[in-house]
């Protein structure tokens, strides 16, 4: 019971701590695909009074993915039957050409204005109208979740570290009348704080196991998959093997480092 409440302790933190760490980097993967959805349906249109040259507009604002020309078509056939024809040509000619920009990045408020002011000093370009989605406001309000949880991972990984390094004192504590008559026979530091080693590593992962196992299943979860999905938000897959790997990385530096603060802690007879 002694030895599952000292690898309890150590479990849970580096399980609390690796699970705070991967939450944010959830929250960012999720923002990041928010955003390049964002992105893809950011329209802005502009009137030119000529033909416009795409990668020459790209060159003059880089931030502009491409440039497509929006069909007019539709809006002159809704005067076919009130011009007559002969008119209908020389509408078409005075009409100005309208263009839909896709932009690479998702544009602040800052580059949007910028943007626009740029754009209408352009030569040929009469105007810019920008057409913003309201589900932006949705992207600013997981901005500022993300920038919350951060705040409290950061406070619960120093907390964790507390933790985990005082139960490893607590270890070394433990075994140090073994480390001491091991010492007396010439022991080196490595057989000396083996066994802490071992628990360390064995602790490492098992809880980067029990995080791995749960952010897996987190895009298999129907109620977060269908909330989500009506945001137009998807739910980032867990990479098993990539992102388990470094889970567990983190969890042994952060055991092995903890557990060698321990040891120079114990006195050397």
């Amino acid at each position: 019971m002694r030895l599952f409440k000292n690898h309890f302790s150590v479990v849970f933190s580096l399980f609390v701590l690796l699970c705070s760490l991967q939450f944010v980097l959830f929250i960012n993967k999720i923002i990041k695909e928010y955003e390049n959805y964002l992105t893809d349906d950011y329209s802005v249109i502009i009137s030119s009074n000529s033909v416009l040259n795409e990668s020459e507009l790209i060159k003059f604002k880089p931030i502009i993915k491409s440039v497509e020309e929006i069909d007019t078509a539709n809006v002159l056939a809704r005067f076919k039957n009130d011009i007559a024809l002969q008119y209908m040509d020389t509408l078409k000619e005075s009409m100005p050409k309208f263009y839909t920009l896709k932009l690479n990045r998702f544009p602040t408020s800052s580059i949007i204005s910028s943007l626009k002011n740029e754009l209408v000093q352009y030569p040929s370009i009469t105007r810019v109208e920008i057409f913003a989605k309201t589900y932006s406001k949705i992207y600013h309000m997981l901005k500022l979740l993300n920038f919350i949880i951060t705040i409290f991972a950061v406070f619960i990984v120093i907390i964790s570290l507390l933790l985990i390094t005082r139960q490893m004192r607590i270890w070394s504590y433990e075994h140090q009348e073994r480390m001491f008559v091991m010492n007396l026979f010439g022991a080196s530091y490595w057989r000396k704080s083996a066994v802490l080693y071992k628990m360390a590593v064995i602790d490492s992962f098992l809880a980067s196991f029990c995080t791995a196992a749960i952010f897996f299943m987190i895009d298999k979860i129907p109620i977060a998959v269908n909330t989500l999905s009506e945001l137009n938000i998807n739910i980032p897959s867990f990479n098993m093997f990539t992102e388990g790997s470094i889970l567990l990385g983190i969890a042994l530096v952060i055991s092995i480092v903890s557990t060698t603060l321990a040891m120079m802690k114990v006195k050397q007879v």
